[in-house]
Parts: structure tokens; sequence; C-alpha cells
């Protein structure tokens, strides 16, 4: 027994000299530019961790931190969830375009804001109020802006993902159709780690690699992720104060303004070039200028929101072309725009605001 003993003390000694020794080896650098040439074959995955680890050392991130961060496994489902995004997006590009659909706008906001949510809003508006407030008040953006972006990112918290974010990323970049993007967010997520903002155990989000309530990827935390109760760490997945700070930061660093709203639905009462639509730095013009064109307020309850934007450069959107919908919108929208792309998405934000605002007396 003794030496059964001995024997397995003496295996348990290899096995911590094994990892000890794992842990400490020397990460040579490469440079940001660096390519993989092997084949993109899974026995070869490992072998691509370690071509990132070494990107993120040529970056800085230290060998302690790239040594720590081992079990970075290939995960089937990101790929596949990847595939059916590009294969939908492909079939779009490769058929006929179809004509504008003049209910498009209308039925992304149905699908999108509903009643429900916006009684969730509600619901949660008086739990959170105090964190609401805070943000609002440190960052200069209206609560119901950051409350709808906690409710269309996250559902207030309760879709988040529970993949790892370095699998998913280093599987993503190792698949090669979006490489320079998830190999800059594999990157940054271990900057994060090197700078002790959390443990790996908790980095966890989306097949994607976006995380916590406000679904940020790597990058835009460490851009915009902001500590709200000031304890040392911006806790984007569990502390609503660094939630809504980050999410306020994130809306103020590219350009809030908190006294405009963010656009008002008017008419067209005459033709317009559908060329003068968009939300370019040169399409901007004044108010007068669009209503001597023929644009005017579709709600006559809006009124008191389009007085707000009279001194302000305004744009004009048209989400489904000539056919459907149209939006004079402020740089606020434009704001929104740059947190995700979508007119659509922009357009149900603002409204999902401004019913919050409606319903809580905001």
């Amino acid at each position: 027994m003794k030496t059964v003993l001995k024997l397995t003390a003496l295996c348990g000694c290899l096995i911590l000299a094994g990892c000890s020794s794992s842990s400490s080896q020397h990460i040579s650098a490469l440079s940001d530019g660096a390519s993989y040439n092997k084949a993109r074959t899974l026995d070869n995955f490992n072998d691509y961790v370690q071509f990132l680890k070494r990107k993120a050392a040529g970056q800085g991130v230290s060998e302690r931190t790239l040594n720590a961060q081992n079990n970075i496994r290939y995960i089937e489902s990101a790929v596949r969830l990847d595939q059916k995004q590009a294969g939908n997006a492909a079939r779009r590009k490769n058929q006929p375009p179809l004509p504008p659909n003049p209910n498009g706008a209308t039925n992304y906001i149905n699908k999108h804001l509903t009643q429900a949510k916006v009684n969730k809003a509600e619901d949660n508006y008086w739990d959170v109020r105090t964190q609401l407030q805070k943000a609002s008040k440190a960052y200069g953006v209206q609560q119901e802006f950051i409350l709808a972006l906690w409710g269309m990112e996250s559902s207030f918290g309760y879709y988040q993902g529970n993949y790892d974010v370095l699998s998913v990323l280093a599987t993503l970049a190792f698949d090669g159709r979006r490489e320079k993007l998830f190999s800059k967010e594999f990157i940054n997520a271990m900057k994060m780690l090197d700078k002790g903002h959390l443990d790996r155990a908790k980095m966890l989000g989306s097949w994607a690699g976006a995380m916590g309530q406000t679904q940020f990827m790597p990058s835009s935390y460490l851009s915009y992720a902001a500590d709200g109760d000031k304890d040392g760490r911006a806790d984007i997945w569990t502390n609503e104060y660094d939630v809504f700070a980050s999410i306020a930061n994130y809306l103020h660093t590219v350009g809030w303004d908190n006294k405009l709203p963010w656009g008002v639905e008017v008419v067209l009462t005459q033709p317009m070039d559908l060329s003068l639509s968009g939300t370019e730095k040169g399409k901007a013009r004044s108010l007068s200028s669009w209503q001597a064109q023929g644009v005017m307020l579709k709600n006559g309850t809006e009124m008191q929101k389009l007085n707000a934007l009279s001194s302000a450069q305004l744009w004009l959107v048209r989400p489904d072309k000539n056919v459907g919908r149209a939006f004079l919108v402020s740089n606020n929208f434009r704001t929104i725009l740059d947190w995700n792309r979508s007119n659509y998405y922009a357009l149900s934000v603002g409204m999902f605001a401004d019913r919050i605002k409606s319903a809580t007396g905001l």
C-alpha cells in the first residue's frame, strides 16, 4: 500500500511539474500582420491558438496571462451559427434584389418592440432607477435610452449567452471567414484578462463573443466599459451600476446630446429624390430646409419633439427606400447607428425609449 501511495504521489508530482512547465513556457511575440499558413484542420486548432497567443504577446499581453489561459476549445456550434448567418447574407446577395417592402420597418418594429417588452421595461425601471439616474447624470444620456438599449441587447440582462468567450473567438478566427475581426477580438479578450478586469470563468457571452448585459465585444469593453459604482471593476455581467454606466459612456463617447430627441416620423407631401435621404455627414439640413421641400410632421402629438429639433441639423431616413415610412432624425440617431448599423434597429431603440418615457413619466 505504501508503495502504491508513493507511486501515486510521484505521478501527482510529475503531473504538477508538467503543468508548471507548460504554464511557464516562453511565448515568442508575433507582429500583428503575421499570417497562419498551416491547414485549417482540427488537429491544428491548438497550434492556431498558440499562434493567436503569440500575436497577443506582440501587443503586450504578458506571458503569465497567456500561459494561464488553457482549455480553449473548438466550438462547432459557433461555426454553424456563423455559417448560417453568412449563408443568409449570401442568398440575399446572389438573388435578384427584392422590390422595397413598404412594411419592412413596421414589421421589424412590431416584432422587436412589443407591448410586453414595454411593460417589462416599466417594471424594471422602478427596481433600477437609482442605478439609471446615476449613469444618466454622470454621462448626460437620458434614462429611457439606457433602459431601451439594455432591453434590446439582453432583454434586461436575461439573455447574455454562456459560451466561453476565448473559445468561440479562437474558433471563429480559425474558421477564417472573418479571421481579422475575431483574431482582434481574441487578443482584446486576452488584454481584458491581463488587466485584471475579470476572471476567465466569468468571461461568458454569445456564440460570437458578445458579452454581458450590454453585449459588448472585447474591443467595445476596452473602449467603453465603465465602473459605475467605483468598486474598481467594470462588471457588465452582474452589476447594473456598471451596465448602465457602460451603455451611457458608449453613447456619450460617440457624440450623444441629451438635449435632443432621436427624431420624429414625417410624411413627404411632394416627390423627393431618394438620394437626399441617408445619414451621411453631407446630407444634414435644417428643419426649415426640409419643411421647404415638403417634409411635414406625421403625428401632431410629436410637435414638442419637433420643436426641440428646430435648431439641430437633421437627416431624412427612409428605411424602406421610396415606398415606406420616413423620419427626420438628429445626430443621436446616428449615434445609435454607431452601436448597430441597422436603421431598423435604431428606429426600434428610439421608439422604445419614447414609450418607456411615456410609461414611466420620465
